[in-house]
């Protein structure tokens, strides 16, 4: 019983998203797809995976998630992450709990995300991991991750992580608290509603492993996510519903040769991020939209005409949109700092072309 408890309780901590007979599960449904669905994060349990794809949130926000690995009650996952997000800044944490008599894992990791220019941010984490085995001593271990995310044209998104760039030992076993692995990603979101990604991770004494994530937003209340991992190939789907600022996930992974995973999220927030739709420039619609005359009314405004406000781009005036149907009019324009993502500078940018009416 000790043996196994070892066994698994290594395989967990020591393996990352490999070929491993027992690899972690991420600590959202929505990140089953590994390093290429860190790119259109849904909640603030993407720290946990890529620190700096937190800077793409709309807002703050909370998150809790359950998981069952395997369908192994005894590897029983849950975890907690926060986020707080500024104009230019994204702080963030996270709590991570696992295991069960025989072994128990900790993880606490903090980080943030700078965007450094318009399009570009970096981001890097610490993680701090505590392993326990009944009857044999504990373990203690640190590491460090960093990585980048930018968008090189609107509505393609590009990501690298080197995860474990920093690492302490495992207790006095010599061993890395995680393996060291380069990863990198790049999505698209070819329509309004829909993205899709593809990514490539490689791992310290390990093949490079592919990964493909889509999703789809077929209503406000309702997104659906897919993919596949390889290799061995492994299909995941994940589905969330919506409610005002509440939000509940719950996702399905198979593996090779063991049973399935399955995991729920619940977050508080609209910090979903909302990517940027590729643009397929049109010299005549162009034309049709310079005729909008400023300042327009904000309580009638609509996403089109705010996307002609300099630095409002389609996620900005969809979560603007979005919060104005929720919460009604407004008697003045210096109400929209309520919505997710609306820092001082831009809300004085929209002071110039809004009117409240």
């Amino acid at each position: 019983m000790r043996t196994t408890a070892i066994l698994l309780a290594l395989s967990v901590i020591c393996c990352t998203e490999g070929r491993a007979a027992f690899e972690p599960v991420f600590e959202s449904p929505w990140l089953q797809g590994g390093i290429a669905s860190t790119l259109f994060p849904r909640t603030p349990l993407v720290l946990t995976a890529n620190p700096a794809c937190m800077g793409l949130l709309e807002g703050h926000g909370i998150a809790a998630s359950l998981s069952r690995p395997f369908s192994l009650k005894r590897l029983d996952r849950s975890a907690i992450a926060g986020c707080l997000m500024f104009s230019r800044y994204a702080l963030g944490a996270a709590l991570s709990l696992s295991g069960d008599e025989s072994y128990s894992e900790a993880t606490v990791t903090a980080g943030g995300a700078w965007k450094l220019i318009n399009g570009v941010a970096l981001g890097a984490s610490i993680s701090i991991r505590r392993l326990q085995i009944s009857g044999y001593s504990r373990a203690t271990g640190a590491t460090a991750d960093v990585s980048a995310v930018w968008s090189p044209v609107e509505g393609i998104f590009s990501t690298a992580l080197f995860r474990s760039v920093l690492r302490t030992g495992l207790g006095a076993s010599g061993d890395g608290a995680a393996p060291r692995s380069l990863e990198l990603a790049v999505g698209v979101a070819p329509v309004q509603n829909v993205v899709c990604a593809i990514g490539a991770a490689r791992q310290e004494e390990l093949d490079i492993e592919y990964s493909f994530h889509t999703a789809f937003s077929p209503s406000p209340i309702l997104s659906i996510a897919t993919g596949i991992k390889t290799d061995p190939a492994r299909f995941w789907a994940a589905l969330e519903l919506s409610l005002s600022a509440l939000s509940m996930e719950y996702g399905y992974r198979e593996h090779a040769s063991l049973p399935g995973t399955h995991s729920i999220a619940l977050c508080w927030g609209h910090c979903a991020s909302r990517p940027s739709v590729l643009k397929l420039t049109d010299p005549e619609n162009e034309d049709n939209q310079s005729d909008v005359q400023f300042p327009v009314n904000v309580n009638t405004v609509t996403e089109e005409e705010l996307q002609l406000i300099p630095g409002i781009g389609p996620s900005k005036a969809s979560a603007i949109t979005s919060w104005l149907r929720q919460h009604g009019p407004v008697s003045s324009v210096s109400d929209l700092q309520e919505v997710p993502g609306i820092g001082p500078s831009i809300l004085q940018v929209l002071g110039e072309y809004l009117v409240a009416e």
